[in-house]
């Protein structure tokens, strides 16, 4: 298991979070799914392909959970930091597995009561009327890269003719790309945090105004969403960034997005007026002068930085530093 995969295992261990993770993505906020009513059960393992020369590759269900509701169900979370083309071949195998499990548990328990008498049932290891409870797996798609491209179904995946689809069993994924949405009001933990960033990461502007709408939450994340949004969006937010709330340690993300900024904007006004200076030894001191200028004014600095800039770099007086910036900027 790597370490995206590790975080969001922990994650998911607190029942809050699978419970509104499971609300958010099926029952569309509603909810359906109490955190109270799950209990833990055993990650399903299931081999996956050949690996390089040691046999199958096992891979575990991130986390599975027992909800108590109106009936029994069995809940399972599948996070996937890439597109995995076989996805749904994986479902299907680790669902098969987990209903055989319940018979296996069935077969076990009358064998020891000794009370299944008629021949059909001894032979199935069940009673006619028994039931298993429903497994419901729910793929999370954590990719930055992109949406998902992958198999939704079997269909997807089979080179079938259209007039034999009735006879084949279709097999459908439950799944979760947060690129396919433009907000994730449904979801009440930080979980919507780690949504909006991954599905804005690349829109800084979009990204900057959902902060602001909801600074108040920015400005408290949780240590554990912290780590989540560090592995699964390679988002940095720096310790200074710290805060104590209630004994427990948080983290203002807004400080974190304006520091991230303003650094990128100083790199790229030092990396621009170094480029200047590079082409001014190229080129000659007065057309390096102009270089530096027009560099500058491109990336928005304003005519008293140029100025003092001008006179620092060349050794020449602030007055002829303006004279260069009024020419150079008509």
């Amino acid at each position: 298991m790597g370490k995206k995969d590790e975080y969001q295992f922990d994650y998911l261990d607190d029942n809050r979070r699978f419970a509104d993770q499971i609300n958010g993505a099926l029952f569309n906020g509603r909810q359906i799914v109490k955190p109270e009513e799950l209990e833990p059960d055993e990650a399903q393992t299931v081999s996956t392909g050949q690996g390089a020369g040691t046999g199958n590759v096992k891979t575990a269900v991130d986390k599975v959970r027992i909800w108590k509701g109106k009936r029994l169900h069995i809940l399972a979370v599948e996070n996937q930091n890439y597109v995995d083309y076989q996805m749904v071949l994986r479902n299907m195998l680790s669902e098969s597995i987990g209903y055989r499990k319940q018979w296996k548990r069935k077969k076990r328990a009358h064998r020891e009561m000794r009370d299944l008498k008629k021949r059909d049932e001894y032979l199935s290891g069940m009673r006619k009327g028994e039931r298993f409870a429903p497994i419901i797996t729910l793929v999370v798609y954590f990719g930055t890269g992109g949406a998902w491209d992958g198999a939704r179904c079997l269909y997807d995946l089979l080179d079938i003719d259209e007039e034999l689809k009735e006879y084949v069993t279709n097999y459908r994924l439950n799944l979760y790309d947060c690129h396919e949405h433009d907000t994730f009001e449904e979801y009440k933990t930080g979980l919507r945090q780690v949504f909006e960033i991954v599905r804005y990461a690349k829109d800084r502007e979009k990204l900057q105004e959902i902060m602001e709408e909801n600074r108040e939450v920015y400005s408290r994340i949780d240590s554990e969403t912290r780590d989540m949004l560090e592995v699964v969006a390679n988002v940095k937010i720096p310790e200074e960034c710290r805060v104590r709330e209630a004994g427990e340690e948080r983290y203002n993300m807004c400080n974190a997005f304006e520091k991230t900024r303003q650094e990128g904007y100083d790199e790229g006004m030092e990396r621009g007026m170094e480029r200047g200076i590079e082409r001014g030894i190229e080129r000659g001191i007065e057309r390096g002068i102009r270089a530096l200028i027009q560099t500058c004014k491109e990336l928005g600095i304003s005519d008293d930085v140029i100025i003092k800039k001008c006179a620092e770099r060349y050794e020449i007086t602030v007055e002829d530093a303006r004279g260069y910036v009024e020419a150079y900027c008509v």
